[in-house]
């Protein structure tokens, strides 16, 4: 049974995590992944992220339904879908320790560039955004994270800040669905998980709110910078945790 005091640290762990998801339109997995693991373990905090996310996007969906760029949506969602086999692959050739190293360091470098003032002159062709998905499926297959691959692509994009955050709630929805539906089918779904859930819901929805309100006023570069900026921070925070081990 949880303390109260445990639960709450989650519940504060939540809200701002779920900030920043509502913010950017990323990044609370990788927070919660980070901090719940101290609490419980890892076989317990996914399949609740999982839900999580999905209470999540259904109050950040509906605001982001029109901005979302389909077009790229659906190229991502079937490169993600081909390439995923081949990140379990490589998971046979190479040490994980080693590819999550490896794709660390280019994340963090590739965003280092974005920050720097690196972007696409022009919109993605198809095939551009289908190796995009390819490289998101490729990192989700031998890692269990598709999301800096897509966060790059589209906040890279001419398209727009705000563009890109709608592409990325809708983008998790498909991958949490079928994250929660692949941990529902290994029966990682027990009692004390739907009821970590249920308490966490409130918070969950509480930050997702703030952060997409705090959005709605926030300068477009301003955005970008933070999202960026975060993302280096946690490629980083990778790196030292595997030179750490």
């Amino acid at each position: 049974m949880d303390s109260p005091g445990l639960l709450a640290a989650a519940g504060v762990i939540a809200f701002c995590a779920f900030f920043i998801r509502g913010y950017t339109g990323f990044g609370a997995s990788m927070i919660m992944v980070a901090a719940l693991t101290f609490f419980w373990a890892p076989a317990e905090v996914v399949p609740l992220i999982f839900l999580l996310e999905v209470a999540a996007s259904l109050a950040l969906v509906p605001g982001a339904w029109r901005e979302a760029q389909w077009r790229s949506l659906w190229l991502l969602w079937l490169g993600m879908g081909v390439a995923t086999p081949l990140g379990i692959f490589l998971l046979t050739w190479f040490a994980p320790e080693t590819l999550t190293l490896v794709i660390a360091v280019l994340i963090a470098l590739a965003a280092a560039a974005m920050l720097a003032g690196a972007r696409n002159a022009g919109v993605p062709g198809r095939v551009a955004t289908l190796a995009a998905g390819g490289v998101a499926g490729a990192m989700n297959g031998a890692m269990a994270m598709a999301g800096p691959a897509v966060v790059l692509f589209y906040f890279s994009s001419p398209a727009g800040v705000a563009a890109g955050r709608a592409s990325l709630i809708v983008f998790f929805v498909l991958a949490d669905l079928l994250g929660a539906g692949f941990a529902a089918g290994e029966g990682l779904y027990d009692r004390q998980t739907l009821l970590r859930t249920a308490i966490l819901a409130l918070p969950v929805l509480a930050g997702a709110y703030a952060g997409s309100h705090a959005f709605r006023f926030a300068e477009p570069e301003t955005v970008r910078r933070f999202a960026l900026i975060f993302l280096i921070a946690m490629a980083l925070a990778r790196v030292l945790s595997i030179a750490a081990s």
